[in-house]
């Protein structure tokens, strides 16, 4: 798994949008307006990718499983946040080895 970690308005999205439209991996992100504008960004650049997926649509699993090859979390630190009733103060990732 790899991890984007940049300050905000530092191009993460564009970066996740690009690996998007070259893997064809759905991007899911906070809800269904970011995810039209994310898919006109992609659009704008000339990028073909799938059609973003919401928090709400990922959670319920409410996509068609066969087909997609892999997702793209934009901002997971807001999704972590949207499952909780309180602050999330701290996470663990496992390094994968290689």
């Amino acid at each position: 798994m790899q991890v984007i970690y940049k300050p905000r308005a530092s191009g993460k999205t564009l970066e996740v949008i690009k690996m998007s439209a070259e893997k064809d991996y759905y991007i899911v992100c906070q809800n269904r307006k970011e995810c039209s504008r994310i898919f006109h960004i992609a659009q704008e650049l000339g990028l073909n990718m799938p059609f973003p997926v919401s928090f709400d649509e990922f959670l319920e699993k409410r996509y068609c499983g066969r087909h997609i090859k892999g997702f793209i979390i934009d901002n997971a630190d807001m999704l972590l946040q949207y499952l909780a009733q309180a602050p999330i103060k701290c996470i663990t990732l496992t390094k994968e080895v290689d």
